[in-house]
């Protein structure tokens, strides 16, 4: 009774990070299913299967507005509409942001190694950058559309970077798929504001 109990109460939303998508989760969501809970994987915007694509997306908001729009899907307040938020590497920019606007909703969060915006000096000071081991084509590419002197508006991890900086753990067959699968995950100039009020879920 205890269990069912237990089950009904936790909803797992898990938040893909920078280049995935929902599938990246693919071990996880039976694991819990079979525990008896709720689990919801999305796909960010221009992410996954989600049918936009980097280049139309114009802010952050563009990017969340999938993870944004489950959470005000929930009917929130009571116990049984809480969820757990899971975020992994920039998926903690996903949780943030939805702790911040749903916070009566959220029951825990949990970022795996994960970006953790806070107030100052934001989350834009830790996006990747063209250096190190994103600098080669074979490692990751960057994308300018405003031009060569401006910042890159979106990035792809290649074969190089995911073999040696992200998945050098995993097995082949996880590298191969993720390889298949990545697409290109878009940055933008506009930062995402973050007060201290999460700060007491």
């Amino acid at each position: 009774m205890e269990e069912k109990k237990q089950s009904r109460l936790h909803h797992f939303v898990l938040v893909h990070g920078a280049c995935h998508g929902a599938w990246c989760w693919y071990k996880v969501v039976p694991l819990l299913k079979q525990a008896g809970y709720k689990v919801t994987a999305l796909d960010l915007a221009a992410s996954g299967i989600h049918p936009k694509q980097a280049t139309k997306l114009g802010s952050v908001s563009d990017y969340l507005a999938p993870l944004m729009e489950l959470m005000t899907s929930l009917t929130g307040g009571g116990k049984e509409e809480k969820v757990i938020l899971v975020g992994h590497s920039m998926g903690g920019v996903g949780i943030s942001a939805a702790m911040e606007k749903f916070a009566e909703k959220v029951a825990v969060a949990v970022f795996v190694t994960a970006f953790m915006p806070a107030p100052h000096p934001g989350v834009g000071y830790s996006l990747p950058r063209e250096e190190g081991f994103f600098a080669s084509p074979s490692s990751s590419s960057f994308v300018k559309l405003d031009g060569p002197e401006n910042p890159p508006t979106s990035m792809l991890f290649g074969p190089k970077a995911m073999a040696t900086k992200f998945y050098q753990l995993s097995p082949p067959e996880d590298l191969a798929l993720g390889i298949m699968l990545v697409r290109p995950c878009p940055l933008f100039k506009d930062g995402l504001i973050i007060t201290v009020f999460w700060s007491r879920i």
